[in-house]
């Protein structure tokens, strides 16, 4: 057995090896993905469930909630994530961060939205502003995809979110908080519209909040 052989022997079965790790790994990184999935599943279902039993939030509130995520879901997992994390801010009472997480989500909708729109650049660089939550805003309805009415209430919400970014232990009043829940739950709806209009996304209706 010459040289070249036993050298093309070692190749083979390194080719093999090779083959086989990025199987194993392959298949064990899915099995972690699916628990991963499993265990966010599990945790979900007790938020919701302690979200039904939250005395604080009127029943139509927390029908809103629990529809907003399990319609983005299979739609947008970040915005399924976020909005967890803002249900979670609700049930030990830090409305104000809810408020800022969901403002959060209207930023990342608006981001997906106008990422690649050329339109959009060629307005920032014009205008020589930066791609930020208020001139995503402002030109969503520069293009009327949102009304004058719609832009004021999401310019509060997002001064709800700057302040809490900017305040320790931020806490407003209960009138201001339901308005901020309302219209971030409103806003996501609108601007999910926006950027899936294939989705059959529900609308929201009138909200109540138990004082």
């Amino acid at each position: 057995m010459n040289k070249n052989t036993v050298a093309f022997g070692w190749m083979a079965m390194a080719t093999v090896i090779a083959i086989f790790v990025a199987v194993y790994l392959y298949f064990e990184n899915e099995e972690k993905e699916k628990k991963i999935a499993e265990l966010e599943e599990d945790k979900l279902k007790l938020i919701l469930d302690s979200l039904k039993r939250n005395p604080d939030l009127s029943a139509e509130m927390k029908f809103q909630i629990e529809k907003l995520i399990e319609e983005f879901r299979d739609v947008d997992v970040k915005i399924s994530n976020e909005l967890a994390q803002a249900l979670q801010l609700l049930q030990i009472g830090q409305t104000e961060n809810a408020i800022e997480d969901m403002v959060k989500i209207m930023e990342h909708l608006l981001n997906v939205h106008y990422k690649s729109d050329p339109a959009f650049k060629k307005w920032i660089k014009q205008e020589k502003k930066k791609p930020d939550l208020h001139n995503l805003l402002m030109f969503c309805k520069t293009e009327q995809k949102i009304d004058d009415i719609e832009f004021q209430f999401f310019i509060a919400i997002k001064t709800i979110r700057n302040k809490e970014d900017h305040t320790l232990d931020l806490k407003l009043d209960n009138y201001i908080n339901v308005s901020g829940l309302v219209t971030a739950i409103g806003g996501i709806f609108k601007l999910a519209s926006i950027v899936y209009p294939k989705k059959k996304l529900g609308e929201v209706i009138e909200l109540k909040v138990v004082s």
